[in-house]
This record gives structure tokens, sequence and C-alpha cells, in this order.
């Protein structure tokens, strides 16, 4: 068995998975770009905030007392400290999460009490907010007027800047919200088991009726709105929901309609058609020079770059403003998951995030393209279940490193757990029994998903 280089303590080795040192955290994470390396002051400081956030939260709602808390399997989270005796804390911090809390168990149809997370405060970050989308649904008639303005002056050299202004009108222009890309949808006509689900579900969290389900590929699910009238819907990954058990299925569910109901103003109409707009505008303003392109090519992106540029301050201003709002909508939406189905299944349900997604994610990438359709959910299955516990900590340990980069809505999956580790949910409000019939009606938009994997995976290699 080969030593740690590090601190000469055994090596943990599951070929193919890499060699990793579970005393000192010695390749954890396998490699760290110079790009990364450049962030970490930044991710310091992002990690300092996001636990001031997570701390604030549990003071206002404290710990449950040890008669009402959960009993679940779950290991402590400590919480990471100012300094670590280690130099490396950047790049190796130590984690520490539960084990797989189990399967499914009898559940209740009440449950205790517990302090709620604050949904999204409407003070003067939210105003500010709003105020900023308001502009941006403003810039529309602004650019028509000026584009208009400018050809009936009759001077040459106003068409062009007048093009211009009309092409901008017409890209921020308001726009039904599309319906999920690359799904299948299922309606309550089609799939009556999982909608009855949904039903349970979303009177438990507050959610509007959803009448649409959108199945796709991605080891992911989300609400979102579609249409003129933001209907909502609700869309589910499947290789996601392959490798969930039925009560963590519950809590993504829950956690997924509750956002529909907790104060987030990413997902109203004002702010999130806001966003939809300015990312358009990014998305035509991105420099998108190659070698090859020419000298004209090369201006012209670098001029619309330059023109971008206060598009991404408005779009930074604005996340900035919704990052409280946002974490904190999160744990609101985790809260109330763990209400539904329970603590230990939301903990587990996290926890596999960090495992499992990540291999459903690498063999949708390595094998997506060879597998048949008919063949490939089964053998997702099969190749998820075969990582060993070893390398499912390893994970662990380095999403725990990696998430001190926390993105601007999401809290860092540890200090998720931590929060509803706390909560008084030792069994959810919603049955989680046996699945079997969802299953049955999933199955041909299964394979309909899996036949757009594979052409995709082998249009990829010819890319």
């Amino acid at each position: 068995m080969s030593a740690c280089p590090e601190c000469d303590q055994p090596l943990t080795s599951e070929p193919p998975h890499p060699e990793w040192c579970s005393s000192c955290d010695w390749n954890v994470v396998r490699s760290t770009s110079s790009r990364e390396l450049q962030k970490v002051r930044f991710a310091r400081l992002q990690a300092r905030l996001v636990r001031g956030l997570h701390e604030d939260v549990l003071r206002s709602h404290p710990t449950p007392s040890t008669s009402t808390a959960p009993s679940t399997s779950a290991a402590p989270f400590p919480a990471p400290s100012a300094r670590d005796p280690r130099p490396d804390l950047a790049h190796r911090p130590h984690l520490h999460l539960a084990a797989d809390p189990g399967s499914t168990a009898a559940i209740r149809n009440t449950a205790p009490t517990a302090p709620t997370a604050p949904t999204a405060p409407r003070g003067i970050a939210r105003a500010v907010v709003y105020a900023l989308a308001l502009l941006t649904h403003l810039l529309t008639p602004a650019f028509l007027i000026l584009g208009i303005y400018l050809l009936t002056r009759g001077a040459l050299f106003a068409v062009l800047p007048a093009l211009v202004a009309l092409d901008l009108a017409w890209l921020l222009r308001p726009r039904a919200a599309p319906f999920p890309p690359d799904t299948r949808p299922l309606t309550r006509e089609t799939a009556p088991h999982l909608f009855a689900l949904l039903d349970r579900i979303g009177a438990e969290v507050g959610a509007p009726r959803t009448d649409v389900v959108a199945i796709s590929g991605e080891v992911n699910a989300s609400s979102r709105t579609y249409g003129w009238r933001r209907r909502p819907v609700i869309e589910i990954g499947y290789p996601m929901w392959l490798i969930l058990t039925p009560r963590e299925r519950v809590g993504l569910l829950a956690h997924e309609m509750a956002h529909s109901s907790n104060g987030d103003s990413r997902h109203g109409f004002v702010v999130g058609s806001a966003f939809h707009s300015l990312a358009v505008l990014v998305d035509v303003t991105r420099f998108d020079w190659k070698e090859g392109d020419g000298l004209a090519r090369l201006i012209a992106e670098s001029l619309l770059a330059v023109l971008g540029l206060p598009v991404r301050g408005l779009m930074a201003a604005m996340e900035l403003l919704l990052h409280r709002t946002s974490q904190r909508a999160e744990y609101r939406a985790d809260e109330l998951g763990a209400r539904v189905a329970g603590t230990s299944a939301m903990i587990s349900l996290l926890d596999a995030l960090n495992t499992r997604a990540l291999s459903a994610f690498g063999f949708l990438e390595s094998s997506a393209h060879t597998a048949k359709p008919e063949n490939l959910w089964t053998a997702l299955r099969t190749s998820v279940a075969a990582v060993p516990a070893s390398e499912l900590e390893r994970r662990r340990r380095a999403a725990r490193l990696e998430e001190l980069r926390v993105d601007s809505t999401h809290p860092p999956t540890y200090l998720r757990m931590e929060w509803v580790a706390a909560l008084p949910y030792p069994e959810g409000r919603v049955q989680a029994g046996d699945d079997s019939p969802i299953d049955k009606e999933l199955e041909t938009v299964a394979l309909q998903v899996a036949q757009t994997i594979r052409e995709n995976a082998q249009s990829a290699l010819y890319r």
C-alpha cells in the first residue's frame, strides 16, 4: 500500500478512482488551475460573507432543543475555523458529512413546528433591485425612440447608430419566457400519479398549482415559469431522478416548488425578466473572436465587448444586491423540503449532489455516445452504485473545499446541511411510498430523453 507523500499515512486507493489521504487530505482535489489559484483571496472573502449569513440565520432561528431535534444518523458539521493549523487551508479543508441516512420510513401526517428561515427581506436592497429591473425594462422604448429619432434626422452618419439602437430595442423586447429547451412535457393526463404527488407537496409548501412537468437529460432539477402569463413548470432531470430514493425525490420536488412561494424575487416577473433581458445582451456583446477571423471581426468584437461593459456592470450590481436574499431563499427552500420529506431525506439529497450526481455526470460524459438508449438508464444506475464509499467521502471533502468559492445564489452544500440538521423534522409530512407507478409514467419520455442525450453526445464528437 502506498504511503502519503506528506504525512506518511497509508493512502486510500480504489482504482480507477484517485488515491488520496484520509489523514491530511492530500490529493482530495486532484488539480487546481492557475486561474483558480488567483481567486483564492476572493474565495476566502466570499467564504467569510457566506459563513456570516449562515451564522445570522442560525442565530435568528436557534437550534431546537434535544427533545425536538431530529434523530438522524448525521454526523456533526464542524464550522471552518478562522485559521487552520495546516498552511494549505485554501486547498485542503477537512469535510465531515453524514452518511446516507437510510431508506424510506413511515411518515406521519403532522410534524413539529420549526422556526422558519426568513423569506427575502423587502428592504433597501430589494427596492434598488426592483428599480434597476424597471430601468432595464425602460431601455426597450428608450432605444426604440432613439433609433427612430436618428433615422428621421436624415443624416447619413446617423444611420449606423440608429440601426444599433433599433437592434438593441429588438433584443430587449418583452417576450414570453421559453419552455425549458430539450425537454419532454408531461401533463396531468399523461402522468396522474406524478401530479398527485406534486399537488400534495405544493399544498404543504404553498406553491401554485403546476400543470406541466418538463423531463430533461440534466443531472439537476429546477422550478421556472414559461409563457406570457409565467405559468409554473417543474423541470426534472431524469438522471437525477433515477439516482435518488423515494424520500429524496420528495425533498427535491419540495425544494424546487418552494422557490415559487418563498419570496425569491429572481422567480418573479419584474426581476426575472430583467435578468433574462440582460443575459441576452451579455451573450450578444461577449468577445467571440478566434484566430483567423480577420482584423475587421476583431475590431467589431472588441467594440461589442466594450459596449457590453455597462450591461455586465448592471447585472453584477443586481446580483450583488440579491446575494443575501437569494441565499436566504435557498435556506428557506431547504427548510420547506425538510418539513415535507424529513431532515434525514433532505440531508441525504444534499449529500447526493456532491457524490452520486458526480458519478452520473461522469457516466453521461464518457458513455452516453456509445450506450443504446434502451440500456442507458440501467447502465447509469449500475455505474453510480459501483462507486466505493471511500471515493464518495473524497468527493465530500473536495466539495467542501471547492464550495469556499460559492456562487451568488446558493450557499455551500455543507452549510445547507448544517441548517437542515438543526430542524425538528425527523419525519416528513408527505408519504414517500412506492414510486413504481410514477416510474411507469416516465418510461416513454425517459426513452426519448435517452435518445436525445445519445444524439447530442455523438454530435459533440464532431465539433
